[in-house]
């Protein structure tokens, strides 16, 4: 499992500018055999996502770098995205700065949308 822990700074490698302080964006993910967990959306394009988690959450102990899942991004406003999503998990990160700060980062990659209806 890949994780930065350290609080070093990294170059931004994103191609995608991502929107920040997103009021009441969340996420639902489901594993087989594991409560539904829910999580706030920290920033998010529309290729990737960046989940906030607390760090005695169960979540991180059944995922890991590189692993598929898929997301339902419940967004009340009507942004996208919204719906199901598969993604794939890209990093684990422990987050140095407020407001959530000690908490940790589980940044997404949107690969494909899943519930697509008659206007998507």
């Amino acid at each position: 499992m890949h994780r930065n822990t350290s609080g070093k700074h990294y170059k931004e490698k994103r191609g995608e500018a991502r929107r920040a302080e997103l009021r009441h964006h969340r996420v639902e993910i489901k594993f087989s055999g594991e409560p539904i967990y829910q999580f706030k959306v920290m920033d998010v394009s529309s290729k990737g996502a960046g989940l906030v988690i607390n760090t005695n959450s169960g979540f991180l102990k059944i995922i890991e770098v590189g692993l598929v899942i898929d997301v339902n991004f419940i967004s009340p406003q009507g942004t996208a995205p919204s719906g199901m999503y598969t993604a794939q998990i890209k990093h684990i990160t422990r987050i140095n700065a407020a407001p959530y700060k000690g908490l940790m980062q589980v940044g997404i990659q949107i690969m494909q949308r899943l519930d697509q209806d008659e206007s998507g």
